[in-house]
């Protein structure tokens, strides 16, 4: 699972080493059309072939949860799957958060000269291979807001809803950093949008209400009838 960075101890001589960077190298990936890597999206039937191949040995139970690896370590299941499939939303979301939890390295559990690529070099690849999908931005909004970095995340939130604005999830969470930002009349506004399209938290409903500014959204209109014209 999540190995803790090993370190030297020099207490025999009342003194330790510091610990070597982590490299920050972000190599982009060689794009085929034949794949791989291939996009998440891609219908093809040899992209859900090996998206199934890939799901099946490196995206388990154990990894979706981020608690344990399948094939190996958690990293290197959740590497796999990102190499072959870039902006894979689920890999990259679990990704994303393993890569925050305290202790966390990149280094390579069994080969010490090896390390896994920064979460930003995921984010890159997958906008590499799929600049418009909006899955990915959402995931790095996501990401962005549970770090408090409120400015960068509004930004991916918009451009997740300007690619695909039915995205019931992108406007929820959004809602709920406009309420962290004050933003409350913006915040009704995308709370109305989640939950017209089915949104089913409602966590956010309920930090609206409790500052006294949710109301529920207005029915629209009924159509009038056209004229008649005769037919």
């Amino acid at each position: 699972m999540i190995r803790l960075l090993a370190f030297i101890s020099l207490s025999l001589l009342g003194a330790s080493l510091p610990l070597a960077a982590e490299p920050n190298d972000c190599e982009p990936l060689k794009l085929s059309k034949k794949g791989p890597p291939f996009d998440y999206n891609d219908p093809s039937e040899l992209a859900r072939e090996r998206l199934n191949l890939a799901e099946g040995a490196h995206f388990t139970q154990s990894v979706r949860s981020g608690t344990a690896g399948n094939a190996g370590s958690l990293i290197g299941d959740l590497d796999f799957v990102l190499r072959v499939f870039p902006n894979h939303p689920y890999a990259l979301s679990v990704m994303a958060d393993v890569q925050q939890r305290p202790g966390f390295t990149r280094q390579h559990p069994l080969r010490k000269d090896k390390y896994y690529p920064t979460l930003n070099c995921y984010f890159q690849r997958a906008l590499q291979v799929a600049p418009n999908d909006a899955a990915v931005y959402l995931v790095m909004a996501i990401h962005q807001h549970k770090l408090k970095r409120f400015e960068q995340a509004k930004g991916h939130y918009q451009k997740a809803i300007t690619l695909k604005p039915d995205a019931a999830e992108a406007h929820y969470n959004f809602g709920l950093l406009l309420v962290s930002t004050g933003e409350l009349e913006q915040a009704l506004k995308h709370a109305h949008t989640a939950y017209n399209l089915g949104y089913p938290l409602p966590g956010l409903k309920e930090k609206l209400r409790s500052r006294g500014v949710w109301r529920e959204p207005v029915a629209p209109a009924p159509e009038q009838p056209l004229a008649d014209a005769g037919l």
